[in-house]
């Protein structure tokens, strides 16, 4: 069964169930309320034909036989709407006052012949006179018991026809709510059945373009646009692989171009070069193999992603320490100084290796760009990270652009490198949930860095 007609069978369902307990309690209750009204009808008749007795005679009641009532004086007592009727103690004798002589029955007798005092004064009885049901009320009285006598025909006339109508609005009602059940349904399920039809076009197409279209601020519609958000973010994923992959077949292209030519040049006139010639050649080529080693490993790492670490997964990383150690490692490694400003420590919540790398990315741009007897500055912030260099500074517009994947400006474009260090500085930085800059120095050189989030509870 499909989601539409279950989320119907349940509409449904639920209003039927609904609509028939209210008919149910309603029909209970007005049942409970007429044979109310009937006791409450009987007691008062009872009542008031006892007091009316009482005055039409002016004595207290004795046998109607020696009481000496004339008939127009019980005739003043008499009402169509009840069958009131006085029965001996012996149950033999009866007096009918108004209506339809009513059946003695041996709880009748039991009555007329309760003693004075008694705590029972009545009983009621429903029974059938002349296949009429009727209610009678006998109460104790001095000469016997007195029976008064309601039928309940139009008590269950009424009754049956509140049953046939209470059936008929269940039953239409239940249907109604099926029918309107199928249109909530059908309105409610048409998002998702847009989405299942945006989610089969992407697994045909494989494309990423089939955007729904957002209505209203609902659950629905909050799915819609995350749906929005994850072909947003899957075309920009693809997008970014695609350039990746144009932009690495444009830098592999020069270094294997070269290798390829030196390759040729030893292979026809390898016995022809001098000593001197051919050790250039080879180390031209080994400077290529190692810029190609150097690409392909950071090509690796923006591909995989491998820059970046889940922040579920973060611990605490002290910034001094890194920057400490990576600028000893680029002593040992070049001879240049570099030296260290920061406070005792500056400890965040990230990616150690990640930031070790974005850090060392950082001070080998600003070795790569300064000259040899210029000292480099790492200055650490409470998350924050800048090199200082004293190189050719950075071009006009060129700010934002030095961190693109193999962006290189004009002045530097015959320098070795890949162009992906300062790429891998901006992934490590939004992975921690900040951002890089770069500017020029008042005095020459440059200042690139980034900026992270200290802590990250939301992320966390």
């Amino acid at each position: 069964m499909s989601l539409r007609w279950r989320l119907t069978a349940v509409i449904g369902g639920v209003v039927a169930i609904m609509l028939f307990g209210a008919s149910f309690l309603s029909y209970v209750s007005a049942e409970s309320e007429l044979n109310r009204q009937v006791s409450e009808f009987l007691l008062t008749r009872s009542r008031e034909t006892e007091l009316g007795l009482a005055a039409a005679s002016n004595l207290p009641i004795a046998s109607p036989e020696s009481a000496g009532f004339q008939a127009g004086t019980l005739t003043a007592l008499t009402r169509a709407d009840a069958s009131i009727q006085i029965v001996s103690a012996e149950g033999r004798r009866t007096l009918l006052i108004s209506g339809t002589r009513i059946p003695v029955t041996e709880a009748d007798v039991a009555v007329a012949n309760l003693p004075p005092g008694s705590a029972v004064k009545r009983i009621a009885f429903d029974r059938e006179i002349a296949g009429v049901p009727y209610r009678v009320l006998t109460s104790s009285n001095p000469t016997g018991a007195l029976m008064v006598a309601r039928s309940l025909a139009d008590v269950e006339s009424t009754l049956d026809g509140l049953r046939g109508w209470l059936v008929v609005i269940s039953v239409t009602g239940s249907l109604a709510a099926g029918f309107l059940g199928w249109l909530v349904a059908d309105r409610v399920l048409r998002p998702v059945a847009r989405l299942a039809a945006a989610t089969e076009q992407v697994a045909e197409t494989r494309r990423f373009d089939a955007d729904l279209r957002v209505e209203g601020s609902d659950e629905l519609g909050a799915l819609a646009r995350s749906f929005n958000t994850m072909l947003s973010t899957l075309r920009a994923s693809r997008d970014q692989q695609e350039r990746l992959v144009r932009d690495a077949n444009h830098e592999l292209r020069t270094p294997l171009t070269s290798l390829r030519t030196n390759v040729d040049v030893l292979r026809r006139r390898g016995s022809e070069l001098a000593p001197d010639q051919r050790d250039s050649i080879i180390e031209e080529m080994d400077s290529e193999v190692r810029e190609l080693t150097t690409l392909v490993t950071e090509l690796v790492s923006l591909a995989t992603n491998s820059v970046a670490l889940a922040p579920d997964a973060f611990v605490e990383v002290d910034l001094v320490e890194l920057a400490q150690d990576a600028a000893e490692r680029t002593t040992r490694r070049t001879g240049r100084m570099v030296s260290v400003d920061a406070p005792p420590f500056a400890c965040v919540l990230g990616d150690p290796r990640g930031l070790e790398r974005a850090i060392g990315n950082l001070v080998g741009n600003a070795v790569k760009f300064s000259p040899a007897d210029t000292p480099i500055d790492i200055i650490v912030g409470e998350a924050s990270i800048d090199v200082l260099d004293r190189g050719p500074g950075i071009g006009d517009g060129e700010e934002a652009r030095i961190f693109d994947r193999f962006y290189r400006s004009d002045r530097t474009r015959t320098m070795p490198g890949s162009g992906l260090g300062l790429a891998i500085v901006a992934e490590v930085a939004a992975a921690h949930g900040g951002t890089t800059h770069a500017r020029n120095r008042e005095h020459g050189g440059s200042v690139v860095g980034f900026d992270i989030v200290a802590d990250l509870p939301s992320r966390m």
